[in-house]
């Protein structure tokens, strides 16, 4: 009996680990490649162009690879070394040359690449095939060229990086915000893989003219669209036995690729691997038993219960943040809508009576402060504000004015002056400068007796609050305590460690008086800030295990990973 080949799979610039899956099936792998990008540097001599030849590599018996798989994001970049690129290294005398001309120094060589795929698929119409392409963004390169012997440069046209699959009518369009299809193979491929797509395609779903009307062509399954419904990924079997099946970027490939040979391109294109038995078109749902078909339907009732559950937390999550909005809020507001929203905040930590001063205004008088509460005997006065940047000394300093009026007016000197600024309001938190104020704003602030706030420590706070590291009250507190706020005050540094083991859960402090016991909470702080906190599970010293330590070097087991070079704290109850 003549043993049956291996079918041959044409791979052009896929990633290691993808070529790694399909050669671990028993597949014969040619690793191609449609080119480089090559930088060109110019030299002082009086040449106006450079003879660039292609490194595309396609294996040379084509027509006996009907598998075809690629990535059109794949990058390759090589420095021009003219050496490489002679004239007298071209064997075919038909063979063009491409030139590059000044001032152009970067000379991408893919699509031209791709148009010699493209040429073979054009030329074998008939030619049964599987292609798959990981889709990236569009690019189209002009090329000028000449033959060998006739030196003189003309254009070759325009080639792009898209040319060879063959791709449905769309547009460029860019995006990572995406949504199932209704159908089983979109489940399979991308559930769970939605926050890692990106796009950069729109496809136009085709359909047939049937006389006076148009349906919808069968051969076509979109397997995922955007917001908007756009198809960005599909399969497009035809009558003939061919498959195009199109595919965005996506963190790790091979496991997308595993999930589409194992559950579509094996059971249903199985006459393209005679060699993988386990794969055979056996296993298509024709031929399910009946004990097999009940698993398979316990699985599917499974899955819709599963996506059930998954709305009604979607749905769940859209109320929570609704209900808290107003913490996002004082991240991206001015005006009036910030003061409303620290308002609310103030609220919800507990202060009573907060008045909106625009709220009760009488005709005539003039607006001071912008909110006012009393708290343990004193009147606090809030002046808030978002801006583009950060604040001048005037701003900083002009709720001083307000409070010094306030105790002449009630003949007290029980007021203390609160400024809260939302800075850099069009920029995201994490980029903008911490803190918001020079040590000149925050020592004035500190010999004035008031209070300097930024909103991204009351976001932050929140999530302190809400996690039981922090009360309430202790935040409140601070809002009386003069100079630039510290809602941590009450933590303790315990360094940095200088070493870590078992994946980042021991950590190795360096202790000096601070005590630490086994069941103890520590911490630290994420790039906004927030407090995450550590259980200690155990406490060991050299090979000796202690329940309680405050001096030496010591290892703690936590209960969670410890990003590497984070300062550790630790807060002792009072």
């Amino acid at each position: 009996m003549a043993e049956i080949q291996k079918t041959n799979v044409c791979c052009i610039d896929l990633a290691a680990d993808c070529i790694d899956y399909l050669k671990g099936l028993g597949l014969a792998v040619f690793e191609g490649s449609f080119g480089s990008v090559f930088t060109i540097k110019w030299d002082n001599s009086y040449s106006h162009s450079r003879y660039v030849l292609s490194d595309v590599s396609l294996p040379e018996n084509l027509h006996e690879y009907h598998v075809f798989i690629g990535d059109t994001d794949h990058l390759n970049h090589r420095k021009y070394l003219a050496n490489e690129h002679q004239i007298s290294n071209i064997k075919d005398p038909e063979e063009k040359c491409l030139t590059c001309n000044r001032p152009i120094n970067i000379l991408d060589l893919r699509p031209y690449g791709t148009s010699v795929l493209s040429k073979f698929f054009k030329n074998n119409r008939n030619y049964k095939r599987i292609e798959i392409v990981f889709l990236g963004a569009y690019n189209s390169v002009a090329y000028t060229s000449s033959v060998v012997g006739y030196m003189s440069p003309h254009p070759s046209g325009s080639f792009s990086n898209y040319d060879a699959w063959g791709l449905l009518n769309g547009d460029s369009k860019e995006g990572n915000r995406v949504v199932l299809e209704e159908n089983r193979e979109s489940r399979m491929l991308f559930d769970g893989r939605l926050n890692q797509v990106r796009y950069y395609y729109t496809f136009k779903r085709p359909y047939i003219d049937q006389g006076k009307t148009r349906e919808e062509d069968s051969h076509f399954l979109s397997l995922l669209k955007n917001e908007d419904g756009e198809c960005i990924s599909y399969l497009y079997c035809t009558n003939s036995g061919s498959c195009v099946c199109v595919l965005p970027q996506v963190d790790k490939k091979s496991s997308l690729l595993k999930s589409l040979f194992e559950n579509i391109i094996f059971p249903f294109c199985s006459e393209f691997f005679p060699d993988i038995e386990a794969k055979r078109w056996i296993y298509k749902s024709d031929y399910e038993l009946p004990e097999e078909k009940a698993v398979r339907e316990k699985i599917a009732a499974k899955r819709e219960e599963y996506e059930k559950e998954i709305s009604a937390l979607e749905s769940e999550a859209v109320e929570a943040g609704k209900k808290n909005d107003f913490l996002k809020k004082i991240l991206i507001s001015t005006g009036g809508q910030l003061v409303h929203a620290v308002k609310t905040y103030l609220e919800w930590l507990g202060f009573k009576d907060v008045i909106d001063k625009d709220e009760t205004l009488l005709e005539g008088e003039i607006r001071e402060e912008d909110l006012d509460l009393n708290y343990n005997g004193q009147l606090v006065l809030l002046e808030v504000k978002g801006i583009n940047g950060t604040s001048t000394d005037s701003e900083c300093s002009q709720v001083n004015k307000i409070v010094l009026r306030r105790m002449k007016q009630l003949k007290t000197t029980d007021v203390h002056g609160v400024y809260i600024v939302n800075n850099q309001k069009n920029i995201e938190p994490l980029s903008r400068q911490v803190p918001p104020f020079n040590e000149n704003q925050i020592s004035d602030s500190e010999n004035q007796d008031r209070t300097l706030i930024y909103t991204a420590q009351l976001f932050a706070v929140f999530s302190d609050i809400e996690n039981g590291y922090i009360t309430k009250e202790e935040v409140r507190e601070c809002f009386l305590k003069p100079g630039l706020v510290d809602f941590h005050a009450g933590f303790e540094s315990l360094g940095k460690p200088y070493d870590y083991f078992k994946d980042n859960t021991v950590i190795c402090l360096n202790l000096m008086g601070n005590r630490i016991s086994v069941g103890d909470t520590l911490y630290y702080k994420d790039p906004l800030q927030k407090l995450a906190g550590l259980k200690v599970l155990s406490i060991h010293q050299g090979k000796t295990s202690f329940d309680t330590v405050d001096e030496g070097k010591t290892g703690i087991m936590v209960d969670k990973i410890v990003p590497k070079g984070t300062e550790i704290f630790i807060k002792h109850e009072s």
